[in-house]
């Protein structure tokens, strides 16, 4: 049976995620549009689509075999 590692660097990942899921950084001055959508909530989409794309890869990735 192989031991499993662990792997905190998973941990700063979501972390680094979660900074840009929530746009607490965006200026508040900013009235950018695309496609009549705030600039702001498209790059939070984004960021939430990464971190769905992350965790289905640490998910696949995670050697949890029997």
């Amino acid at each position: 049976m192989k031991e499993k590692r662990p792997r905190p660097w998973i941990a700063f990942v979501y972390a680094g995620l979660l900074v840009l899921v929530i746009p607490w950084y965006w200026p508040s001055a900013d009235t950018r549009q695309v496609w009549g959508f705030p600039f702001w909530s498209l790059a939070s989409l984004g960021a939430g689509f990464a971190t769905s794309l992350f965790t289905a890869w640490v998910y696949w990735t995670s050697d949890d075999s029997n």
